[in-house]
Formats: structure tokens, sequence, C-alpha cells
């Protein structure tokens, strides 16, 4: 079945996207919405390193805007059905983990019933330290792109979410009560390698910046290089 990923280019959705291709399925896109306000949700998912993540997947990104002012559930439908209609796709993939408000409803569940295709949801209701130990082990490698200043501060930005760090997230759990995989906006990140990336990502610049309550990194310049042989073992 060919399929497409709603793709922001982090660890949910490109883990999404792996355990979808280990299913069977075909990815012949990875979607990005992208709004006419930025927001700091925008900033955390930086385009530049989005079309240097397609190019390791060896996956066409397809850029679909939403425009202010305009029902987004139309503009999505219209999105989505000319990937149906130009690329053949079945189905769409998503990095949801839970419902995010309290209608318990999600609205792409409603996007793809309307369309007559497939939903697929690899990460729905999975156990948060299940899933960041899964990431870490199978040797995607996440930086952190933005976070809530309420619980982080700047030197969390362009870290690497390892272990260490998974002990450090877990503290900060206990302490505040964070989502352990920020489903909630506490932080975002982006895959600068995985098991599925032909090259791996380098980020040789970056500056921190704020935008409200919210700390993100600006890349300034990144590019491709050979994925090293040694973390393929």
């Amino acid at each position: 079945m060919k399929v497409a990923v709603l793709w922001s280019g982090g660890k949910d959705s490109s883990l999404a996207c792996y355990k979808a291709i280990a299913q069977g399925y075909d990815v012949t896109d990875i979607v990005t919405f992208i709004w006419e306000t930025p927001s700091p949700c925008t900033h955390a998912h930086p385009l530049l390193l989005i079309a240097l993540q397609s190019k390791a997947l060896g996956i066409k990104h397809i850029e679909a805007r939403v425009k202010d002012g305009q029902p987004y559930f139309e503009q999505y439908i219209e999105a989505i059905s000319h990937l149906i209609k130009e690329d053949g796709i079945e189905g769409i993939v998503t990095g949801d983990i839970v419902f995010l408000d309290i209608s318990r409803r999600n609205w792409m569940d409603d996007i793809c019933r309307e369309l007559s295709i497939k939903i697929i949801k690899p990460l729905w209701d999975i156990d948060r330290y299940e899933m960041l130990t899964e990431l870490i082990s199978q040797g995607f490698k996440a930086v952190f792109t933005s976070v809530e200043q309420r619980w982080f501060d700047e030197t969390w930005l362009g870290r690497e979410l390892d272990w260490e760090c998974l002990e450090d997230l877990k503290d900060l759990r206990e302490k505040y009560g964070i989502d352990l995989c920020g489903e909630f906006g506490e932080y975002h990140t982006m895959i600068v390698d995985a098991p599925f990336f032909k090259e791996a990502i380098e980020i040789s610049k970056f500056s921190k910046e704020k935008m409200d309550a919210v700390l993100f990194m600006k890349v300034i310049e990144s590019s491709l290089k050979p994925k090293d042989p040694r973390k393929a073992d």
C-alpha cells in the first residue's frame, strides 16, 4: 500500500515512518503542512533540515501551504486529495501518540475517513518511556530544537536525546509533571540521523533565539555527511 507520512522531521514522525516501512507500507511522500503565520513550532522544525532529511531518506518531500483565514480542514483535504490523485497514496501515516484536546477526536482521522483512505498510527498509545528507549536503542539521533522556558534552559538546544538526557527528562517529569515525549509542546526535536537514513545531517552552526516563552535553535549552516560506519555495527 502506498502511503504518505505527515512529517515534521521530529522524533515522532520519524519513528512512525520507520515503523510503517517495517510493517510493509510503501512510503512515497513525506508531507509537511506549513502555516502562513510562523509559530514557535514552525521554528522548531526548519525546512532547511527537512530538505536534508528528504535527501537522506531518498523520499520525496511535499510542502503543503496552509493559508490564514481559510478553513484548515478543507485545505488539508485538498492537499491530500492531490497526493491521492498524483501519487496514488492509499493511506496517511502520523506520529500521533494521544489525543491532544478534550474532545478526544483526531481531526486527521476525520480527513482520512472523508477521503476513504487508511489512517496508520504506529505510535498510538505507546508508553512514553518505551518509545524513547526504542528511539535511542535503534540508533535515531534526535536533537532538541525548541524548549519551553518554564522547564528548560538554552543549554538544551542542540543537545542529543541520549541515555543521559532521558534520565534528565525523567527528573523533569517527576519535578514538574511534563510529558516525557513533549506531547504538549514542552519541547521539540529534529532527527539528524536514523537507521534508514543513507547519510547523516551535520548542524555546523546555529544561534539560540527566543519567541514568547519558547527558546529555539535557528539553524545557520547544515549539510549531509557520510554516516559513521562504527555506529552502523
